[in-house]
């Protein structure tokens, strides 16, 4: 047991250090545009499954019902631990729900270098990627898909690498669970099959041919796990997705469509214009990853391929290659709307974090690069110190974080979406309740370019939400989609900004 925990202290004191940034900062976030989705919808299931009136979510009230038409599991787990909808709250868990990855991070990565140190630093480049971190508290959407996926990635390389030493029932009850999270979490999920096929065949192909003459009891085995895993994932799915339960099939299928062809088709600003979701290039998402990656991790990633014989001989690499490729093929084939940058994409970051760690590794291991290695483990320290501090001068809107290439957040300036969440609607209400309210007599009408959730948690008693643009004395508006041109010509009398750039301004209309 000793042994044990001195092998973990380093992932301890992360997990500690974690801790203390995660009470001291959660509540300093804004409401995000969607999260309010998640929350409300988690609590409408939670009652209907309570009171019986299951048949009510087996209908569409609209083509795009969002209570009907996506599984709201995490939603409901949510809302089970705060009954009260304190959104604070929301995002306190938020952020406590994502240690489950970072230890699993760890824990696969010292499996794989057998160097705590070196396995620590993939939790280390996953919080350092401001992109991922600053999604914790307010994205409840694509962080759960992302632990749940690494999650399940992690279970097929424990099961496949160990096989057949793990009890088939035990392989298809855990798998199961773990591809089931994934799946409930996001249709995407099901990518996690054709991996899981993948790494199979590459570890049955090099592990000697002494293992051919047993093709056939192996692809037995193999497709018994997989259908196994297959119907205990899908049970899961429609014991909290009750639409997909009132017809399995077809609803299934209306599920992977509207993956493909997502309802939001609005324009996205990207690369200095503004192009339709459905209409954006395939270049989107590497040069998202190519802005918003820390160079220090993208330089480790581009290093490894010094060991990329190495890398081919190491499992857990293999697997993490995989896992890339296959959503990699997926995006190429389908072309599926995008937005918002990385966002439907982070999942994809705890795995370069992962390859990022393990490049490391080889590199400290490495005896006959003494003189290259002091300087790439120098300039990415360096990288990440920087990052850190701009982690800090972002803070708490971490999520809009730009690396050198485009020149930082200012360089993105009209080229790139910066505040998509607005978040800093929070901030701006605050202003207006220090300096807004000069009328003791009066209740002051406000609106805002987001949702009204985004504003309710923060309103006094001397503040009111109104739908109505043209009866609220103070207007709220991020720069996305120009909606702060909507004030025609009132000027800003406030600007929450950060590093000089504009996040969200405060218009006085009345």
């Amino acid at each position: 047991m000793t042994q044990f925990f001195h092998r973990r202290f380093p992932l301890l004191l992360f997990i500690l250090l974690y801790l203390c940034w995660t009470f001291a900062t959660f509540m300093d976030f804004g409401a995000t545009f969607d999260e309010s989705s998640v929350y409300v919808r988690g609590l409408a299931l939670g009652h209907q499954l309570i009171h019986d009136d299951v048949p009510g979510m087996l209908v569409k009230s609209v083509p795009d019902d969002g209570l009907v038409i996506y599984d709201h599991l995490y939603g409901l787990i949510l809302g089970f631990l705060n009954p009260s909808g304190n959104l604070d709250f929301y995002h306190l868990l938020n952020l406590l729900a994502a240690l489950p990855l970072f230890i699993v991070l760890f824990e696969i990565l010292l499996a794989s270098t057998g160097n705590p140190w070196a396995a620590t630093l993939g939790p280390v480049f996953l919080f350092l990627t401001p992109r991922f971190s600053g999604d914790l508290p307010g994205n409840p959407k694509d962080i759960p898909f992302a632990t749940a996926y690494f999650l399940a990635l992690a279970g097929i390389h424990l099961f496949l690498s160990r096989r057949p030493a793990t009890p088939v029932l035990t392989q298809s009850l855990v798998l199961g669970f773990l591809f089931g999270l994934a799946q409930c979490a996001r249709t995407l999920g099901f990518s996690l099959y054709l991996v899981f096929l993948l790494y199979d065949f590459h570890l049955f192909y090099h592990r000697g041919k002494q293992l051919w003459k047993h093709w056939a009891r192996h692809l037995k085995e193999t497709a018994l796990l997989l259908g196994s895993v297959l119907i205990l994932s899908n049970f899961m799915m429609m014991a909290t997705w009750p639409y997909l339960g009132g017809n399995y099939v077809a609803h299934l299928l209306e599920a992977f469509h509207n993956s493909k062809n997502f309802f939001w088709n609005n324009a996205v600003l990207f690369e200095g214009k503004q192009v339709l979701a459905s209409q954006l290039p395939l270049t989107y998402l590497p040069v998202w990853l190519g802005i918003t990656l820390p160079l220090g991790l993208i330089l480790l990633l581009v290093a490894s391929f010094r060991f990329a014989e190495r890398f081919i001989q190491n499992e857990l690499s293999v697997l993490l290659v995989c896992a890339l490729g296959v959503n990699a093929g997926l995006v190429i084939l389908f072309h599926p709307v995008l937005y918002d940058g990385m966002r439907h994409f982070l999942f994809i970051l705890p795995i370069l974090a992962a390859l990022a760690a393990l490049s490391a590794a080889s590199w400290i291991k490495e005896p006959t690069l003494s003189y290259f290695r002091p300087a790439l483990f120098g300039l990415t320290a360096l990288n990440l110190l920087n990052v850190g501090v701009e982690m800090v001068r972002l803070h708490p809107y971490e999520y809009i974080y730009f690396n050198e290439v485009p020149g930082g957040l200012r360089g993105s300036v009209g080229k790139f979406d910066n505040d998509y969440w607005g978040a800093s609607t929070k901030e701006a209400v605050e202003w207006i309740k220090k300096n807004g309210l000069s009328d003791p007599k009066k209740t002051y009408l406000i609106n805002s370019s987001g949702n009204n959730y985004q504003v309710f948690p923060y309103l006094n008693e001397r503040m009111k939400w109104t739908d109505n643009l043209k009866d609220a004395d103070y207007y709220l508006s991020t720069t996305r989609d120009g909606k702060d041109k909507l004030a025609d010509s009132s000027k800003a009398i406030h600007t929450i900004e950060r590093e000089t750039v504009p996040l969200c301004y405060v218009f006085k209309l009345r």
